[in-house]
C-alpha cells in the first residue's frame, strides 16, 4: 500500500524496513540562515527517503511538532500494514 508523505513523496508500506528518529541535519546548503530537521525511511534494497523540513532558529519547536505528528501516522499506518499480513 502507497502512504503518501506530507511532502508529496509516496512510499511503499510493504517495502520500509524501518524509520529512524527524527534528528536535525544541520545547515542547508542552499540557504543562508536555513537549517535542515527530518528523518529517514530505509526500505529494503538499501534505499532510503529523507523526510525534511527547513527552518529557521526561532521557529524550530514548530517544524518539529508538525514532523513528530506526521511520523506517528507513519508508523501507525505501518504497524497496521505488518499486522494486516
Amino acid at each position: 500500500m502507497l502512504f503518501t508523505l506530507s511532502d508529496g513523496k509516496s512510499v511503499d508500506l510493504s517495502r520500509i524496513v524501518r524509520i529512524s528518529s527524527i534528528r536535525d541535519f544541520g545547515k542547508d546548503t542552499q540557504t543562508i540562515s536555513l537549517s535542515k530537521i527530518g528523518y529517514t525511511i530505509h526500505l529494503d534494497g538499501r534505499e532510503y527517503v529523507e523526510v525534511c523540513r527547513n527552518y529557521h532558529f526561532s521557529d524550530w519547536a514548530q517544524v518539529k511538532t508538525d514532523l513528530e505528528k506526521d511520523r506517528k501516522d507513519l508508523i501507525s499506518r505501518w504497524e497496521a500494514e505488518r499486522k494486516a499480513k
